[in-house]
């Protein structure tokens, strides 16, 4: 018998049995949302993410963690999501342990094909978009230090987010304080780590200031793994009146240079972990990347029923990656890949808040766009230097997406449901033509309708119960269309959009200061699946893959063990198979069976 069978009884057992033990019953419990009829025990946890409006996360007929900055700042310390994120039933947060290469995200099984960044899952950061156009994007520039919470949304209501088939991850980060402040400090670790902050911070008559600074430098566990990064995070919010703000962004990190030991084979591990592959020094594999991005929103309250926002941006990244072979082959588009592209766009919505029978009625319709032009270059890796040039495009793409939802309380129901028409395109202008490397220009779209609709219970006053269901897409990413099949540069067009039914039924438990539950039991049925098809020496081609279906659970409980502690457990099951074509019963690659993350913490009174 494997041995995943034998220990997922164990699991299961284990994290129900201490959710009799965190939670109180039922019976008597008082709720902390919106719909109680009893009076709360504690603050509900408000989130924007889902139905862009906030209300209690109780309230809200979805999948929705939240990490809050004191679960940030008192877990392990670390540079990225991974340690963060961890917590989050669903998610699995893959760290490379290479600053060279971003973090793996995987919802839900979506986005774990990616071979570079994050496919699949919608990344914004204060309503700023931290994906492109085509879903493709970084957690890199994400600066946990300034972070005062992070909403991720998982299964059908991530559909009004566009390209994100798998959900939508918002970090949101905190305020100046009321009085000025300025704070230092400094992390030391072995192998050479080191990390040094500085944040202000405070509030002067209607203007609110934050700013946070990092440096950061490693000599890595391993051989050829050194890295530096900078970064800086500065957030100025006016308010001229109480019905208006206008909030001002600016987020820079740099990456002067991060080297890539690449990855070892099981008997590699075995002879000595900290070796890197041979071939990164001849070539010296690593990466190089700089982010800028900058940008408003602006809030205005239209009387009593009514609110627009406003955001608009731009944004620049530059990467220069050496992978660790030569690329010479005249087909190959080079081993030195070396990206700059300028990004800018936009989004509007309008929130309506009325009655209908009687019954509140919030509507809210919206549109956003985006514009990424890219200039891809790619040389020959001559021993670590750029050689000749074997690629040369300009690379084009846009995101336009209109969408309305409207959510109606009719007493202990509420209903929620949304449309949204997305459309997404790709352009290239290719430069580098020659006898054997013909003209690989031109052009492909994606338009596609998705929707969604829910149901919200109140069983009662503590207990809320919900159905829901939503069709959503994911177009490949540019990285995915980059190269055909046979690993050679040119757009790979015969690569089409994946579309997915989603079904979820949820219960939701809060009882105050005593402890919260959340249970969700989903599945997924996705067309065209996108996977990968070869992947060798940094490269990554993917095609389509036919039918799969994800069936999962997903069940989180915290509560006050007295004495100061505080318990969470979290734990998922997902079985996520191919369920048509020649891979037919054969699992998805990089979906675990089952997670489980426990934590126990202690505060002084």
């Amino acid at each position: 018998m494997p041995p995943y069978r034998r220990r997922l009884p164990l699991a299961v057992i284990g994290t129900l049995g201490a959710a009799a033990l965190l939670l109180p019953p039922l019976a008597g419990a008082q709720s902390t949302g919106s719909t109680q009829q009893g009076a709360p025990q504690s603050l509900p946890t408000v989130v924007v993410t889902g139905t862009r409006i906030p209300e209690p996360e109780f309230d809200v007929p979805a999948s929705i963690s939240v990490v809050t900055s004191k679960e940030i700042r008192s877990g392990p310390p670390g540079t990225n999501l991974s340690q963060t994120l961890a917590r989050v039933p669903g998610l699995v947060a893959q760290n490379r342990q290479s600053l060279a290469q971003d973090l793996q995200l995987s919802l839900r099984g979506f986005g774990a094909r990616a071979s570079f960044g994050v496919t699949g899952i919608r990344l914004l950061v204060d309503g700023l978009p931290y994906s492109d156009p085509d879903g493709q994007g970084q957690t890199d520039p994400f600066d946990l230090a300034a972070a005062e919470r992070v909403e991720v949304l998982r299964g059908p209501f991530s559909v009004l987010y566009g390209n994100a088939a798998g959900g939508v991850i918002q970090v949101f980060t905190k305020d100046g304080p009321a009085q000025p402040e300025v704070g230092v400090g400094t992390m030391v670790g072995s192998y050479g780590t080191v990390e040094n902050q500085l944040n202000a911070g405070g509030t002067a008559g209607r203007l609110n200031y934050m700013a946070n600074v990092s440096w950061f430098q490693t000599d890595g566990y391993r051989q050829h793994s050194a890295a530096e990064r900078d970064h800086l995070y500065s957030k100025l919010r006016y308010e001229p009146n109480d019905d208006a703000s206008l909030t001002f962004i600016f987020n820079a990190e740099n990456q002067p240079f991060a080297e890539d030991p690449s990855a070892l084979s099981a008997e590699q591990v075995a002879e000595d972990p900290r070796q890197a592959v041979s071939r990164v020094f001849q070539f010296g594999s690593g990466e190089f990347h700089r982010h800028r991005q900058g940008g408003v929103v602006y809030r205005q309250k239209l009387g009593e029923r009514d609110e627009l926002q406003a955001t608009a941006w731009l944004g620049s990244r530059r990467v220069v990656q050496f992978l660790p072979f030569s690329g010479d082959d005249p087909l190959s588009g080079g081993a030195v890949i070396d990206l700059d592209n300028d990004a800018g766009g936009g989004d509007a919505r309008w929130t309506h808040r009325a009655t209908l029978a009687g019954f509140p009625l919030t509507t809210t319709a919206g549109f956003d766009y985006q514009r990424l032009h890219e200039r891809r270059k790619g040389f020959v890796n001559d021993d670590g230097r750029k050689g000749p040039l074997a690629r040369d495009e300009d690379d084009i793409l846009s995101r336009l997406g209109a969408y309305a939802q409207a959510q109606w309380v009719l007493g202990r129901w509420q209903l929620v449901g949304g449309v949204r028409q997305s459309r997404v395109s790709f352009e290239v202008d290719d430069h580098f033509i020659t006898d054997v490397d013909p003209d690989d220009s031109g052009r492909q779209a994606f338009s596609q309708a998705t929707g969604f609709a829910s149901v919200l219970y109140e069983l009662a006053p503590a207990v809320n119960g919900y159905a829901s269901f939503g069709r959503g897409f994911e177009t490949p990413s540019f990285a995915e269309l980059a190269y055909r099949p046979d690993g050679t540069s040119g757009l790979n067009f015969d690569l089409q959009p994946s579309t997915s039914n989603n079904y979820e039924a949820g219960l939701k438990a809060d009882f105050g200061l005593r402890g919260k539950l959340r249970l969700a039991f989903y599945k997924i049925d996705t067309a065209n699946e996108i996977v990968t098809a070869v992947s060798a020496n940094g490269r990554s081609t993917f095609r389509n893959a036919g039918s799969t279906t994800r069936k999962g659970v997903e069940l989180s409980v915290q509560g006050g063990l007295g004495g100061g502690f505080q318990g969470y457990l979290a734990w998922t099951w997902l079985q996520a198979d191919y369920a048509a074509g020649p891979s037919a019963g054969n699992r998805l690659p990089g979906v675990p069976r089952t997670t489980l993350y426990g934590e126990l913490d202690w505060t002084y009174a």
